[in-house]
């Protein structure tokens, strides 16, 4: 029986589809009418590949058609069993918060939560691209160090007007945006003081960015794995919790 997992994230949908082959991985933008939206996509999977069970997660776990829902923490520590298990705590930046877990054979052993802060999220680095009229695919760190740049600011309401400063000053674009990414790192630093974790796994978007892993352990000032397609540690950790 086919295996699928949903982790329904506040601004993309990632999917995992387990059905005996290689893991099949795909995004959306995730939509206003869910419901409505998730229904019909269920069908069309189950219409796809036969009988299917599905978990889901995320902020809209409970508007996905569903056999059984799980946290996203509980996904998350699951996926970083199979994808990175040398890690033994896992830092997942998302579009509205920062999560840290720590995990021992997939299973959730601690977690801590940033979920007040827009500088420390997605969130701010995808509405600086806009400002600065920058697609996130064209993005690469490959051979950047810790930024000479840094906002003064910790503050997302405040550091964009810096931005917008910054821009009229003729910064280039480049340093401004390794700046943000730097931010947003930075500001999980306190998460990371919370735990003694010895090799730090990163997951969600920005594991998408060519050179995201050694500019991570420039900032964070420690080793961290960027593991294959680590966006997608939930949706897979549903996949493997499905019965």
């Amino acid at each position: 029986m086919c295996r699928i997992g949903i982790d329904v994230g506040s601004t993309y949908t990632k999917y995992c589809v387990l059905d005996g082959k290689r893991p099949e991985l795909f995004t959306e933008r995730t939509p206003v009418r869910q419901r409505e939206y998730f229904g019909d996509k269920l069908a069309m999977l189950r219409e796809q590949y036969g009988e299917c069970a599905v978990v889901t997660c995320g902020y809209g776990r409970k508007n996905a058609a569903h056999d059984r829902t799980v946290t996203e923490l509980t996904a998350l520590a699951k996926g970083a069993g199979i994808l990175c298990p040398e890690a033994d705590a896992v830092l997942d930046i998302g579009g509205q918060d920062t999560k840290l877990i720590s995990q021992e054979g997939g299973k959730l052993k601690a977690f801590f939560t940033n979920e007040r802060c827009a500088a420390g999220c997605g969130l701010f680095l995808a509405n600086v691209l806009r400002l600065l009229e920058m697609d996130f695919d064209a993005l690469d760190l490959t051979g950047c160090g810790k930024p000479a740049l840094r906002l003064s600011s910790v503050c997302a309401v405040f550091a964009q007007t810096e931005i917008v400063e910054l821009i009229a000053a003729g910064t280039d674009e480049h340093e401004i945006v390794h700046a943000v990414i730097a931010q947003i790192l930075t500001q999980a630093r306190a998460l990371l003081g919370k735990t003694d974790c010895k090799t730090l796994a990163l997951s969600g978007g920005l594991t998408r960015i060519p050179g995201v892993g050694p500019f991570a352990e420039a900032v964070l000032e420690r080793p961290v794995i960027v593991p294959e397609r680590g966006a997608y540690l939930s949706a897979l950790g549903c996949a493997l919790l499905a019965r």
